[in-house]
């Protein structure tokens, strides 16, 4: 009986190795960020900035690389990307914002916008 014991478990670690081994990082974090995302915040220096425009802002990033933003201000389209180690979010091959938090249920990215200061977002 200890034996077929022992074969069970020793079967069980050696198929979780396989399951945690088979996933990759890059596409976890890709999958985080592909969402339709609401903005929660725009601030600068911990001093929130959003325009009335901008209050509740949709951030669609799809699947297909290409993004949405609709808000009463106006609306952009474009294509994105993460960067391999998760760290950074372009938006049209140009635009690199850095991602703070990446979640199911959060996403956090910063941006040094000009002379204005270090500008975060924070979608839920």
């Amino acid at each position: 009986m200890k034996k077929y014991f022992g074969l069970l478990m020793l079967a069980v670690v050696v198929l979780s190795g396989f399951l945690f081994s088979s996933c990759k990082k890059e596409k976890t974090e890709v999958n985080m960020i592909v969402k339709n995302w609401t903005l929660d915040s725009k601030t600068i220096a911990g001093v929130d900035v959003t325009r009335d425009c901008e209050e509740n802002a949709k951030w669609n990033f799809r699947s297909d690389d290409t993004y949405v933003i609709t808000n009463s201000c106006n609306d952009k389209t474009g294509t994105w990307s993460v960067a391999e180690d998760g760290k950074t979010l372009t938006l049209d091959g140009v635009t690199a914002y850095k991602v703070i938090e990446s979640s199911v249920s959060k996403l956090v990215i910063e941006l040094q916008v000009g002379d204005v200061g270090l500008t975060r977002w924070t979608f839920n």
